[in-house]
């Protein structure tokens, strides 16, 4: 197995639907997994709970909803199906239940430090082959 084989497998192990997002990118491998090393910055966790201290509703939804299409459109069900639940219960009642929409953030969090693990092992895997070269 190659090192890219490799790297997609990491992901394949932690529930991301790797197949589906790289008929996305027409099969390039190098492209989704550039996109995927970038899901790090792209949770922005902090801006997201800072919209929801403050109430900021334009906020909150904008940086759930990119969120949410991220982490979709990379395979990532576990973020997008939590972040869907976030615009859901938003849509339904704003800030009226905050610390429902907090529990969800909590569950995005939660996702995003598996995946931060996941990352980790694609980066030892592409070091390793770095070296070998």
């Amino acid at each position: 197995m190659d090192d890219m084989q490799s790297c997609l497998n990491v992901l394949r192990n932690n529930d991301v639907d790797v197949d589906s997002a790289v008929n996305r990118l027409m099969g390039n491998d190098n492209l989704y997994l550039e996109f995927i090393k970038r899901l790090p910055e792209e949770l922005n966790l902090a801006t997201i709970r800072e919209a929801l201290a403050h109430q900021d509703a334009e906020a909150f939804h904008f940086h759930l909803h990119n969120l949410k299409g991220f982490a979709i459109n990379l395979g990532i069900t576990e973020i997008s199906d939590a972040a869907q639940a976030g615009l859901t219960e938003f849509r339904a009642s704003q800030f009226r239940n905050i610390t429902k929409l907090e529990g969800l953030l909590q569950e995005i969090e939660a996702s995003g430090e598996k995946f931060a693990s996941a990352l980790v092992e694609i980066k030892e895997i592409e070091d390793s082959a770095e070296e070998v070269k």
